[in-house]
Order: structure tokens, then C-alpha cells, then sequence
């Protein structure tokens, strides 16, 4: 009888590591097609060798879908090879159907020449330019387009375009208001240079006119009497002269506005106010003791003052006019409120509220009008605070 021999025991510790040694194997396959590994490190007799895996540019691409800007690449025939989540959102196009299309159909076809020209300048150096891109359906994003030439790796040859594609539409919109209120500030300018030619006209032209009537008629005086009777109307004529021209240049620039602040500039302009047009002006301002306030926030403040009393006296018919001046921790909030006939905002063009909303605007401020017919107007303006 013969006994069979028993097949010799594995050790466990070697079962362990051909386990061990099987994971990290595995674990290197999944890293390797999952494009976590962009290369290899290879030992061999003659040293280390790099070694790029097909798969390496996913995290460039993970990259660019994470730009945002949108990113594509052209072949040399201006043929979309890539392109990135955010051009896609650009153009509002799924990417699956801008592969491979010409990148000229999602411009504007009035700028397909300029692209045509941007194309070719960007296949041997870099190219910027501004154009419309299209949307599927038909609308335009304006863009800021840049190009350069795409070399392959090792070689001066160019295999394509690389091109980085920015949504301008804020900084177009940006430029147009900024557009729009410098054209709005030039009216304003012009429309007060026009007030101060007609008060030099109306009033200033008129008083010295009849300084002039009046010194001839002192040439022509046939007694002493008569002369000094002239000339002591013609002193007033002067007085009231200077009282009107002190007005007009106070009104160009109060030096009390630099000298002793918004406060006391607003009380004298308040005062002058009820003065010349014999109405009750209350003033009350709080929070500007110590002014600290910019220049220009100042002079805006004055301005929008200025404007409100002027419409008072030509549309309002009021009796009475309170003036209210605050500072608070952000802003400088003026409130001119009146019991004269009011009106129906938006249906009235006699105020002028534009002069004054341009001027608030343009300190990221703003100027809102209270009214109604019979129950008067109160207009309240807010200028944010900045460093002087």
C-alpha cells in the first residue's frame, strides 16, 4: 500500500503579501484609467525614465472647465478641437455640438472678416480683439477674444490656435452709463451756464445799464442839488449791483463752503433764500460738527440744495420750507420739504430732478421726490460717505 504525499503548505505570510501585492496593483490600474496618474516613473539599468500616460491632460481639462473664462482650441482650419463649460454657457450651446464646428458660426457674420484676420494674426502670434459671439437662438454676447498660436511639444511647428474668450456684457453696460452721465453732467454744465447768462442779463445787465442812464443824467444837471439827489440813487442802484453780483458768484462756489463747512453754507443759502423770496426757510442740521466730509460730496450736497430751493420758488407756491441736514455712519441725507401745490411725479416735467439725480449718481448716491397735487413736495437726497 502505497501513502500519498501531501502537497507542501503555502506560508500565510506569503498568501498576505500576494494580496497585499494584488491591491496595489489594482489600485494603480483604477488610478492610471481614471486619469488621477498623469505619469510613470520607470527604474531600469541605464536610470529613471518619465513616462507621460495618454490620459494626463484630464486634469488640464478639469483645469479650464474650472476658468471663468471660456477656453477653446482650433485646429489650423479654425475647427473647434475643445472647448471648455464656460464657453459653452457663452454661447448657450451644449459642447457636443461645438466640436467640431468652425468657430466663425458663433460669431456675428458682420465680424466673420475681423475673426478671419484675428485667426490668421493668432497662428503666429498673440491676438486681441473685441466681437459679438451668437447664441443658438440668435442673441449677441459681446466678447473679449484672445488668441495665440498652439505648438506641439518639442517643435516650432504651429498645429493650431488656443483662444480664451471673455463675457464683456458688465463692462459694456458699465461704459454706457458712465457714457450716459457724462453726457447728462455736460447738460447740466450747460444748463447752468445758461441760468448764470440770464441772471447777468436780467439782472446784473439791467443794473449797470442804469448806472450809465444815471451818470449821463449827472452830466446834465443844472444844480448841485439835483446831481447829489442822482448820485444818491445811483449809489443804491451800485449797493443792490453788488448785493446781486455777491449772489451769483456765492452761488458758483460758496467760499463759506470750503471755510467753515456743508453745515454753514446750507443755513447761509437757506437764509439768502427767504430773504430774496420772502418765504420762512427752517434749517436744522445735525451730525456735521466735525464736517470731514470730501470736497465734492460737499459741493454735490450744495448743488442738490441749490436746485431744490430754485424749484421751490418757480413751481411750488409755498409759504413755508423746511430744510434738513444729517449725517449719518454711511451717508449725508438732505430733505427739502414744502407746503406749496405739489404735483404728480412722473407726469410733470417742471421740476429739475435730473440735474440733481446725475449730480447723486455720479457719488453712487440717490434723489427720491415725494408728491402730490395740493399737498406739496419733499425731496430727499443720499450721498454715501468716503474717505476725503
Amino acid at each position: 500500500m502505497t501513502k500519498k504525499r501531501k502537497a507542501p503548505r503555502r506560508p500565510r505570510a506569503g498568501v498576505r503579501e500576494l494580496r497585499h501585492r494584488l491591491q496595489a496593483a489594482e489600485e494603480t490600474v483604477r488610478a492610471i484609467t481614471t486619469g488621477e496618474v498623469d505619469a510613470l516613473v520607470v527604474a531600469h539599468a541605464n536610470g529613471e525614465q518619465v513616462i507621460t500616460l495618454a490620459g494626463a491632460e484630464l486634469a488640464y481639462r478639469v483645469l479650464f472647465d474650472q476658468m471663468n473664462e471660456g477656453a477653446v482650441t482650433l485646429t489650423r482650419d479654425g475647427l473647434i478641437a475643445y472647448c471648455n463649460q464656460r464657453f459653452a454657457a457663452i454661447v448657450q450651446t451644449p459642447p457636443a455640438r461645438i466640436i467640431g464646428e468652425p468657430l466663425a458660426r458663433f460669431v456675428a457674420r458682420a465680424e466673420q472678416a475681423a475673426l478671419e484676420t484675428l485667426l490668421q494674426l493668432g497662428s503666429s502670434e498673440n491676438a486681441r480683439a473685441d466681437l459679438h459671439f451668437r447664441t443658438h437662438d440668435g442673441g449677441a454676447v459681446p466678447v473679449a477674444v484672445s488668441f495665440a498660436p498652439l505648438r506641439a511639444e518639442g517643435s516650432a511647428g504651429v498645429i493650431g490656435v488656443v483662444g480664451v474668450i471673455r463675457d464683456i456684457t458688465e463692462r459694456e453696460r458699465q461704459e454706457d452709463l458712465r457714457n450716459r452721465l457724462i453726457e447728462q453732467v455736460m447738460t447740466a454744465q450747460d444748463d447752468e451756464r445758461r441760468r448764470i447768462a440770464r441772471e447777468l442779463h436780467d439782472e446784473t445787465g439791467q443794473s449797470l445799464t442804469a448806472l450809465l442812464v444815471g451818470l449821463r443824467t449827472i452830466e446834465g444837471s443844472k444844480t448841485a442839488k439835483q446831481a447829489i439827489q442822482l448820485a444818491q440813487r445811483l449809489r443804491e442802484t451800485t449797493a443792490q449791483t453788488l448785493i446781486d453780483v455777491g449772489r451769483l458768484w456765492r452761488g458758483l462756489h460758496p467760499g463759506v463752503l470750503d471755510d467753515l463747512g456743508l453745515s454753514a453754507a446750507v443755513t447761509r443759502h437757506a437764509e439768502e433764500f427767504a430773504q430774496a423770496h420772502h418765504m420762512v426757510v427752517d434749517v436744522h442740521a445735525e451730525g456735521l460738527d466735525a464736517d470731514g466730509l470730501s470736497p465734492l460730496l460737499r459741493a454735490t450736497v450744495y448743488r442738490v440744495l441749490q436746485e431744490a430751493l430754485t424749484n421751490v420758488a418757480r413751481h411750488a407756491r409755498a409759504q413755508r420750507v423746511y430744510v434738513r441736514l444729517r449725517r449719518g455712519a454711511n451717508a449725508v441725507e438732505l430733505r427739502v420739504q414744502d407746503d406749496g401745490a405739489g404735483f404728480t411725479p412722473g407726469k410733470s416735467g417742471r421740476l429739475g430732478l435730473r440735474g440733481m439725480r446725475e449730480r447723486a449718481a455720479l457719488l453712487g448716491g440717490s434723489v427720491d421726490v415725494e408728491s402730490q397735487p395740493g399737498a406739496g413736495t419733499t425731496i430727499t437726497a443720499r450721498i454715501p460717505v468716503r474717505d476725503a
